[in-house]
């Protein structure tokens, strides 16, 4: 118990001095810029207490009522897991406008990452984040039966972690977008030269919790797969092998190859991400009214 409460301790102390990768950073500092100030925002609610860590999330309240309640959105950052924030929601201000004009209620989270509490307690941090906002629905004038999901990159798969978790017995999950998000996380390591210190640590079976392409099922909502076919972070097949399995299951899946996209999209100009992000918004609002 000892050496395990020492191990525990030593990855805190790692977490919490992690930099961030030049990617995240950058984004961050446009989402800094971007940051919505207008209509009611709610900050740092606290939606969970644990031992070292006290997760929070922003709810940014709809700007036009057409619908009471509104349905809600719930967005999960990337940062490999190891790093970002709930602000990066802001990256995607455009997005987060048009929902909120269309009467959709948006919450950006936090959670602990792997090197803080392990790939179990971030998987539940998600998903207590959304059955935080369950129980509150009257209290935030939400519907707890009609959410949908987003992230990019690590966010984007804990988005498919969660969405398919929380869909197996329930059917208030109505989509999933998934923005180049690892979904095989035993294959991409093991495809890895420069694999993660932390991986190390952590059994293939333990990994597998992180692997979407493990947990289709028959209940699955609607999921959207966007992806540059230049990523050297997250190659594309790990969404091409995934989307294909879900094609043969079945799922009502789209997929979108971004031509000439790496990472985070860097290599292609604004007005063709200005593009695919209207494709997104539009799959969204499509199936919040289906």
């Amino acid at each position: 118990m000892q050496k395990i409460f020492i191990f525990i301790l030593i990855l805190l102390q790692a977490g919490c001095t992690l930099s961030n990768t030049p990617h995240i950073t950058e984004l961050e500092e446009q989402a800094k810029k971007e940051a919505s100030h207008v209509g009611v925002i709610h900050k740092d609610v606290v939606y969970k207490e644990t031992l070292l860590y006290t997760p929070v999330l922003d709810i940014y309240e709809p700007l036009i009522r057409k619908t009471e309640p509104s349905p809600l959105y719930i967005y999960i950052h990337g940062g490999s897991w190891l790093h970002g924030d709930k602000e990066l929601v802001n990256v995607y201000a455009k997005t987060v406008q048009g929902l909120r004009e269309e009467g959709i209620t948006v919450v950006s989270i936090n959670y602990r990452y792997v090197t803080q509490a392990g790939i179990e307690a971030m998987i539940e941090d998600c998903i207590d984040a959304v059955k935080f906002m369950q129980v509150n629905a009257a209290k935030y004038n939400i519907d707890p039966h009609t959410i949908g999901l987003h992230g990019h990159s690590a966010g984007g798969n804990l988005a498919l972690v969660t969405g398919l978790t929380l869909s197996r017995n329930s059917n208030d999950i109505r989509f999933i977008v998934d923005e180049y998000g690892p979904t095989d996380v035993v294959r991409l390591l093991d495809e890895k030269e420069d694999r993660p210190w932390w991986t190390s640590m952590i059994s293939d079976k333990t990994l597998y919790e992180l692997s979407p392409i493990t947990m289709i099922h028959p209940n699955m909502p609607p999921i959207y797969i966007t992806h540059g076919d230049a990523d050297k972070t997250v190659p594309i097949t790990q969404s091409i092998v995934f989307y294909e399995k879900l094609k043969a299951d079945g799922a009502r899946v789209v997929f979108e190859r971004v031509s000439g996209a790496d990472h985070g999209y860097e290599g292609i100009d604004e007005a063709r991400i200005t593009q695919h992000r209207t494709k997104v918004l539009s799959f969204m609002l499509q199936e919040f009214k289906r």
